[in-house]
């Protein structure tokens, strides 16, 4: 199978879930975590018909959104249920505590996922190694920025995501382009 990009529509369909709960955030400038239980559980079931839709059309998961998810179900429990300690760890963590998810995911999507961390179809396995590694060094140094710029949304949360979202398409452009363009 030659590689193949993920259609549009089952990427943006992906950032859903985690857009539902980050835009007032964002467009505020602040976060008060301590405060979005009903955002985190909004986010969290939107999670449930988005990847049911997105397996169902057979496109791929974008693993950091699947770490994502990971993390607004954490929330969700936390606040919901409530669990005390996971709740406050995670109000305490911000924006990192995302991208420590982020980082679990890309290991086990490394080694355990034929579309690697990159999350694409594609006959070339070296190829998809290397950038799925890659993608996991960034995810390394986008968690030590998150972390120092953790009390602030822009910086700790919304660049980031950002910028390993990008990198990660780049790598799936840079992956379809050479498919296609063989030599």
């Amino acid at each position: 199978m030659p590689t193949e990009k993920n259609p549009v529509w089952a990427e943006l369909a992906q950032l859903v879930p985690v857009v539902s709960l980050a835009l007032p955030f964002i467009v505020a400038g602040k976060v008060e975590l301590a405060r979005a239980g009903g955002g985190l559980l909004a986010g969290a079931l939107l999670t449930i018909p988005v990847t049911a839709l997105v397996l169902w059309r057979r496109a791929v998961l974008n693993p950091i959104l699947v770490g994502t998810a990971v993390w607004l179900w954490l929330g969700a429990v936390a606040f919901t249920i409530p669990i005390e300690p996971l709740h406050a760890v995670l109000v305490e963590l911000q924006g990192f505590g995302i991208f420590a998810v982020v980082l679990v995911t890309g290991v086990l999507a490394v080694a355990f996922s034929p579309q690697g961390y990159i999350g694409c179809r594609s006959d070339d396995a070296p190829f998809i190694r290397r950038a799925s590694l890659g993608l996991l060094a960034l995810t390394v140094v986008i968690v030590a920025w998150s972390w120092a710029f953790r009390t602030n949304i822009r910086l700790g949360g919304g660049l980031p995501f950002i910028v390993l979202n990008v990198a990660r398409r780049a790598m799936i452009q840079r992956a379809t382009s050479l498919s296609s363009n063989p030599g």
